[in-house]
């Protein structure tokens, strides 16, 4: 069973985190089946997962590509050493939680679009667009890897306890 480390206790979540590799793909597939079955599993309330959530200092996403917040039919895919290619200027300000601050929202804001490179596991490079909810998970996500926290880039402080997203 994953378990979610919260932020004061995780110091791999305020390091940057590295590459996978080829060789590592296969030697660390059981952890990411695992993240991905965490966050298919509805109760637990997470639309995206980062590797070093689970002390595994890699680059390595797990997120759920909700089109909005009513979307049930969405799919929920890994994606290794994801990078944002281009995004837009325009910016989008939403509220956010995370797993590793429980019971904390705040609003940030976002790229409203984004292009995203990144590898599947199986090692095959994809490139996709992304917009609204679907970049704001990924965006918060490769935060993660990049040693940020969504409290980090807070515009506007809105504390709103044990909002479910």
């Amino acid at each position: 069973m994953l378990k979610i480390e919260q932020w004061k206790r995780n110091t791999i979540l305020r390091t940057i985190s590295s590459k996978i590799t080829k060789d590592e793909l296969k030697n660390n597939i059981k952890l990411w089946k695992e993240m991905l079955k965490y966050i298919k599993d509805p109760d637990n309330w997470g639309v995206g997962l980062a590797a070093p959530q689970v002390w595994y200092n890699k680059r390595l996403i797990v997120v759920s590509l909700l089109k909005d917040r009513e979307d049930e039919s969405f799919p929920t895919i890994m994606m290794i050493n994801p990078e944002i290619l281009e995004h837009s200027k325009e910016k989008q300000i939403s509220e956010e939680w995370c797993l590793s601050l429980p019971e904390e929202t705040w609003k940030v804001p976002r790229f409203k679009e984004i292009k995203l490179k990144y590898f599947d596991e199986k090692l095959n490079e994809k490139i996709i667009k992304l917009n609204w909810l679907r970049s704001n998970i990924i965006q918060h996500e490769i935060d993660h890897l990049d040693w940020i926290l969504f409290t980090d880039r807070i515009e506007e402080s809105k504390n709103t306890k044990n909002l479910k997203f």
